[in-house]
């Protein structure tokens, strides 16, 4: 097994450990979202800069648009809510645009291969309408964050294709957060049956991410052999 594949199950496991430890200790009872979101409320511009910045900087390497998408209406109001996931949702396209196109871009731009060059003088000529169409349907995907930037594409389009192309699906998110958020009002989490619940949150985490290592290394075998010549 290589190095890659311990490290992803020595963090499975920590998470594992965390969740059965806070299971075991009773550490859901301490929790009070309320008071949580009182005391965000309360730092006013603040909490929501912090908001801001935590969901520009933390989506691109990998934590999930959703969880903060579907917090904000937790805590905002509607209007609020929806205003604060449009700028992070911005923010987090412009922050991996810009560390892609420092880091990155004159490497890959020397070692592109055809078909993407023409692609790429398309997000050239074209680019708002291109990235429009690309925030329409691929949203903040990671990877077509990272591709515009070391594209070609000017700072201007893509920004503004980014602002229009991600407004739709941040407004249904933020619908669905609210819906949320009065469920979560009339059955408060501090009435949540954690004692029979808990046990079932280790045993799917623990499942889930055995089928996930398992489904990477059947790929990782299948593309391997391949690569070699040995496969179909």
């Amino acid at each position: 097994m290589d190095r890659g594949s311990l490290l992803k199950i020595a963090l499975v496991a920590v998470v594992v450990s965390l969740i059965a430890w806070f299971y075991a200790t009773e550490g859901y009872e301490e929790v009070d979202p309320e008071a949580m979101r009182a005391w965000i409320r309360n730092a006013g511009a603040w909490g929501g800069l912090l908001f801001v910045v935590a969901y520009s900087c933390l989506q691109p390497f990998g934590v999930n648009g959703l969880f903060f998408l579907l917090s904000a209406p937790l805590i905002w109001s509607p209007t609020d809510a929806f205003v604060l996931n449009w700028v992070g949702t911005v923010g987090t396209g412009v922050f991996s645009f810009a560390v892609a196109r420092f880091i990155a871009r004159d490497w890959v731009q020397k070692r592109l291969p055809g078909r993407v060059r023409r692609f790429d003088d398309r997000l050239y000529s074209r680019g708002f309408m291109t990235v429009l169409l690309l925030r329409l349907v691929f949203y903040t995907t990671p990877t077509v964050q990272y591709a515009l930037g070391v594209s070609r594409v000017q700072i201007g389009p893509f920004i503004l294709g980014t602002i229009l192309g991600v407004a739709p699906f941040t407004l249904l998110t933020t619908l669905l957060g609210i819906r949320v958020s009065v469920w979560l009002e009339a059955h408060p989490v501090s009435g949540w049956p954690w004692d029979q619940i808990g046990p079932l949150l280790v045993v799917t985490a623990v499942v889930i991410a055995a089928i996930g290592i398992l489904i990477v290394r059947k790929w990782r075998s299948r593309a391997v052999d391949v690569s070699s010549g040995t496969g179909p």
